[in-house]
């Protein structure tokens, strides 16, 4: 560091907006020894700080989101100089395996408290089995298959003013049901995995009447019948208990609340046109979508329109049903000219 002078040195406080961290978190790693200034003045006890620090620091700052403990942190740093990089991936591993662990003692417990507190939040929707089943159909092509986002690979079911279904695989959504704001009252939500989903698809398929669905906070209840009985008893009735996956769903409300300017709807010949060819992206009329994801759209809500997107405006395509109670969305893979 001897060689190096003070105009290419960064100052603690330069050094701070570079990385994220505090001027104070600098200074305890200084103390702590786990990132020393390149120099210090000696008269006014500046901190000066090596270019290359930068990428410890951000590091550090890193580290330090996902509550990395000091002496790690050293390590990983030390390992890093040393050009070790396999100890230095063993060590945030270790440390994720913690906080794993750490996440599933947490779980239990919070499942215990809930037990201790009683029955779980519910609402409930009663529905004809038909039109449930043609909800699930409307949806089901929107699930999505990535492994990596589990929530996402099943059907949000949500119970408010009244039930609403929910698919989406981050490229096209469709909503099934009233979506607007909730009302005053319960609004109780489960995602339901796929293979509950077909599950309840075929205990639906040919049976008359009308079903009760009864979302809980670790499942969803539909039966046979009305609304009165509890549904915590395996005795009320016949009913079908479908499990629920664990995570947060995306808020589909601010999607679809967002809002954005549509064109009149596509003409039926050009829509037509558009679903015969056999390419896999088709253009409506400037935007570029693809056409598995419009042919499954335009099936799911029957009889809908197709808007598009303003001019120049980035935007999904949309199918309204009539009623506003069935909405797809699909992605565009290329926008409107400008």
């Amino acid at each position: 560091m001897a060689a190096m002078t003070d105009d290419r040195l960064l100052s603690i406080g330069e050094l701070s907006r570079a990385s994220g961290l505090t001027v104070s978190a600098l200074r305890f790693y200084d103390r702590a020894g786990v990132l020393a200034p390149a120099c210090v003045d000696a008269w006014s006890g500046y901190r000066r700080y090596a270019p290359a620090q930068v990428r410890e620091a951000r590091l550090l700052a890193g580290m330090r989101r996902v509550q990395v403990p000091v002496a790690e942190m050293a390590s990983v740093l030390d390992g890093l100089r040393g050009g070790d990089l396999d100890a230095v991936h063993d060590l945030l591993d270790g440390h994720l395996r913690r906080l794993e662990e750490g996440l599933a003692d947490a779980r239990r417990e919070l499942g215990r408290l809930r037990a201790a507190l009683g029955p779980s939040r519910a609402a409930s929707a009663e529905v004809p089995a038909a039109s449930l089943l043609g909800l699930l159909g409307a949806v089901r092509p929107a699930v999505g298959t990535d492994p990596e986002l589990p929530v996402l690979m099943g059907v949000l079911l949500e119970v408010s003013e009244g039930l609403t279904l929910v698919a989406t695989d981050r490229y096209r959504l469709v909503v099934a049901g009233p979506w607007q704001p909730a009302g005053d009252g319960t609004t109780v939500s489960a995602v339901v995995p796929t293979a509950e989903v077909d599950r309840l698809a075929a205990w639906l398929a040919g049976r008359q009447g009308r079903v009760v669905v009864t979302v809980l906070a670790d499942g969803v209840v539909v039966r046979a019948g009305d609304r009165t009985g509890d549904v915590r008893d395996p005795d009320c009735g016949e009913q079908l208990r479908l499990d629920a996956v664990d995570g947060d769903y995306p808020d589909f409300r601010r999607v679809l609340e967002h809002g954005h300017e549509v064109c009149e709807p596509v003409d039926a010949d050009v829509l037509r046109s558009a679903l015969d060819t056999g390419e896999d992206l088709v253009e409506l009329e400037g935007v570029t979508v693809d056409r598995s994801y419009l042919w499954d759209a335009v099936r799911s809500v029957p009889d809908g329109q197709v808007l598009l997107p303003a001019h120049g405006v980035i935007a999904p395509l949309v199918v309204r049903s009539p009623d506003e109670d069935l909405l797809a969305l699909v992605m565009p893979v290329a926008g409107r000219d400008r």
